[in-house]
């Protein structure tokens, strides 16, 4: 029997297209500016190649993002209920960082006032990128797997507590310019060749480790990480990369030497996030669930 249980994510997790597409995924993309006139449909409107290219053309114009709207939501929720789907399940990006877990549960609210026969939970997956990736493909797997509705969300909930979202960035120039650290530690970090490893606790920045020079950045990251999986049978682990593939291929054969059967769902940070780490930027993000 089908399970007609529905999934929808906003795209700062990134997934690729492929999983997307073998999960029956409904991705709703972010808003992308880099003029505050001229609005860009993520992964839509403009690649995430694209995106860090202009970055690096142009690095004094910092770019900007804006949250799925009510209506987009809204119409994401019909279009997977009109798929025959009454249970959807939706995960966004920490409300800490974006709008879009708010609008996800307001669009909601509108939807189950006409459609009162569908079931519908936002989970706020607390973080973004490869850590909320890793989240959505364990619900993804959960789907594909005939588990119950109510059984998907409980699980799902529960295998937040063992989400794990390390990154590095380049330069400390972008996370300045958000906000994300002070002035005078970029400053510091330009100097002595600080590569900062950090990490999303409850939607917010926290920062881990600071290390000198990119290589030293890269192992001390994907050790990390490694130290901190318990159930390596049910590791659900991504990587993310923006411009620095080769990077990216380093600390997959890292992490392969601890775990060489494991299966590494690699791919490009993205727009949302990038937008506020710049090129250059990496991570790993991991979740451990018995599917």
């Amino acid at each position: 029997m089908k399970n007609s249980i529905g999934q929808i994510c906003d795209s700062a997790s990134n997934l690729p297209d492929n999983l997307v597409k073998e999960f029956g995924i409904l991705k709703i993309p972010f808003y992308i500016t880099f003029d505050d006139v001229n609005f860009y449909r993520h992964n839509i409107d403009i690649s995430d190649e694209e995106f860090f290219k202009r970055m690096e053309k142009n690095p004094k114009k910092i770019p900007k993002t804006a949250a799925p709207n009510i209506n987009d939501w809204y119409e994401r929720y019909e279009k997977s209920y009109k798929n025959g789907n009454k249970d959807i399940i939706v995960t966004t990006i920490s409300p800490q960082l974006s709008g879009s877990f708010q609008n996800a549960n307001i669009a909601k609210k509108q939807f189950l006032e006409k459609y009162k026969d569908s079931n519908i939970e936002v989970i706020n997956s607390k973080s973004c990128t490869c850590g909320q990736a890793a989240l959505e493909i364990s619900i993804a797997k959960m789907i594909k797997n005939n588990f119950k509705y109510e059984t998907v969300v409980k699980k799902a909930k529960e295998t937040l507590n063992t989400m794990n979202t390390l990154f590095s960035v380049k330069t400390l120039k972008y996370m300045k310019e958000g906000g994300r650290i002070g002035g005078a530690t970029a400053f510091l970090g330009k100097i002595i060749n600080i590569k900062p490893i950090a990490e999303f606790v409850e939607g917010e920045v926290k920062a881990v480790k600071a290390v000198r020079g990119r290589k030293n950045s890269l192992n001390t990251m994907t050790k990390i990480a490694l130290l901190r999986i318990k159930e390596p049978k049910n590791l659900i682990i991504c990587t993310r990369e923006a411009l620095c593939k080769n990077d990216e291929n380093y600390i997959i054969e890292l992490l392969k030497e601890s775990f060489d059967d494991i299966k590494i769902y690699s791919g490009t940070l993205g727009a949302v996030i990038g937008a506020h780490s710049g090129p250059g930027s990496i991570g790993i993000g991991f979740v451990e669930c018995a599917i």
